[in-house]
Order: structure tokens, then sequence, then C-alpha cells
């Protein structure tokens, strides 16, 4: 009988320890979600898109190979 009661003192902790856990990353996922979307919004204005992309100096420049004939 002393087994039974260790189980059940285990699976209320885990269930415990499960419910922060869930509730963290719930937290966690709805952070990055907002921060996709003012990023992306971000780069809808010109002077946030030169500073957060890397490839914006490259756009509409067109890439020319040499000729290897």
């Amino acid at each position: 009988m002393g087994e039974n009661e260790e189980d059940q003192a285990y699976t209320a902790l885990f269930i415990s320890f499960s419910q922060q856990a869930e509730r963290w990353l719930g937290r966690i996922l709805i952070l990055l979600v907002i921060a996709l979307c003012l990023f992306q919004t971000a780069l809808l204005i010109p002077e946030f898109r030169q500073m957060l992309s890397s490839a914006e100096k490259f756009e509409g420049v067109p890439v020319h190979k040499p000729d290897k004939r």
C-alpha cells in the first residue's frame, strides 16, 4: 500500500510540474509570435529594413558572371 501512495505522490508532482512547464512554454510561444509580427512589420519601414536585413543592399542589383568562352 505504501507503493501506491508513493506512485500517487509522484504522479501529483509530475502533473504539477508539467502544468507549470506547459504554461511557460505557452508564454514563450506567444512572445515569439508577437516578436515575429513586430519584426515583419518593422521590415515594411525602409529605415528599419536597412538596419535589420543584411541582404537589403543587394536588392535589385543584378549579379554579373564573367563569360568563360
